[in-house]
């Protein structure tokens, strides 16, 4: 069985989707860019152009920690619970282009295999 995430995020800049098509075009987003599958609780923000811009910049230059940490901070404490535990979960970021909405980051939280051992 694969590893599904825990949490997907994802990211637009301003203005992004509308408050009633958000969470239906989230979902498509993580469909489409995946890296290992769709499961987990999902979320979205919506940033202004520079801090897009920046929080782009800085996946595109290799900070996953410090890129996804920013964006977790955002999602409330249940998003919050994984920010400094990179030994219990892995952390992904995927960046796409979407017609309507322009470059996307989606942002993948994975449990580590120690974890699923001790779940199961």
């Amino acid at each position: 069985m694969r590893t599904q995430p825990v949490l997907n995020v994802v990211v637009y800049r301003n203005p992004g989707p509308e408050d009633s098509a958000i969470e239906t075009h989230t979902q498509a987003v993580v469909a489409l860019h995946s890296t290992c599958g769709t499961g987990g609780g999902l979320g979205y923000v919506t940033l202004v152009e520079s801090d897009f811009d920046r929080l782009w910049n800085g996946v595109n230059g290799g900070d996953v920690l410090g890129t996804a940490y920013s964006v977790l901070a955002f999602l409330g404490p249940k998003a919050q619970q994984f920010i400094g535990r990179p030994a219990d979960f892995l952390f992904g970021w995927v960046g796409g282009t979407d017609e309507e909405y322009g470059n996307v980051l989606l942002l993948q939280i994975i449990p580590r295999a120690h974890l699923l051992a001790h779940m199961n």
